[in-house]
């Protein structure tokens, strides 16, 4: 089944990342998988289409009940299922969610998308050892087609469990796929930081500040980055920036205050 804009939306609301205060949006998909099959499997795409316009409106629990209609007309529909554990990720029902995504899995073991959100799902559950197992084996799925958001995702991952190093070159990996996507540019420049290269983060950094995606995380980050470096005039620029745009936030106020070493957000 091909996904449609409404589909794509929901599996992003579903499972928005965010690494500390950074806005690092890995965005994963419900995906394909076998086609439901049988008499019913129109039926059952018309469910799962009535779940994903639930969930937007904000209403997951009835979401989740026209999923499990569209699982009984068709129970091998591995895209249900992910779009069943994504709903139950966001409701906080972590076994529930992690038994629909093994049985997907079960359904279609090599199913990248499949991969990828049981990847992220072990993630947030500071499972790191295994979420890399899962987002390793995605990007080797034959015909996966969203690489970059699964090197983001990884990235983010190794960055949450320390290997910082790792998470450079992973974020490196998708940059050269995807340059013009803020999140990596983002995650880059904070891996770099963390490992005491302002001055490289600094080009990364820039893209992001720049551009309309520009935020009250990126801009501190920023900051904290030229700052780290020595460049005086982005750090300005950064800082005016944010307290311009984003007043209220507590980056701004703690650009205004000095509070550079703030424990609540420094990255």
């Amino acid at each position: 089944m091909r996904q449609s804009s409404a589909m794509r939306r929901i599996y992003g609301a579903a499972a928005a990342v965010l690494l500390l205060l950074l806005a690092a949006c890995a965005t994963p998909q419900g995906g394909t998988g076998p086609e439901p099959s049988g008499p019913d499997a129109k039926n059952a795409r018309i469910r799962l289409e009535l779940a994903e316009g639930y969930y937007q409106r904000g209403q997951p629990e009835v979401a989740l009940g026209e999923v499990d209609k569209a699982l009984d007309m068709a129970p091998g529909y591995v895209a249900a299922y992910n779009v069943k554990g994504l709903i139950q990720m966001s409701l906080g029902q972590s076994d529930q969610a992690e038994a629909s995504f093994r049985k997907a899995l079960d359904l279609a073991p090599d199913n990248g998308d499949t991969l990828h959100n049981y990847g992220w799902f072990l993630c947030s559950r500071a499972r790191y050892a295994d979420s890399f197992t899962m987002f390793e084996r995605a990007l080797k799925a034959p015909g996966y087609r969203s690489v970059e958001r699964t090197e983001l995702a990884l990235g983010v991952c190794q960055l949450r469990a320390g290997k910082v190093a790792g998470a450079e070159a992973t974020l490196r990996r998708g940059f050269a796929i995807d340059p013009a996507n803020p999140a990596l540019a983002t995650n880059l420049a904070l891996a770099l930081y963390r490992q005491h290269k302002a001055k490289d983060a600094l080009f990364y950094i820039r893209r992001v500040n720049v551009a309309a995606t520009a935020n009250a995380q990126s801009l501190w980050l920023g900051v904290l980055i030229a700052r780290s470096a020595g460049d005086t005039q982005d750090q300005a620029q950064w800082s005016a920036t944010l307290t311009q745009r984003f007043p209220n936030s507590r980056e701004a106020i703690a650009v205004q205050q000095g509070h550079f070493d703030d424990s609540g957000l420094v990255p």
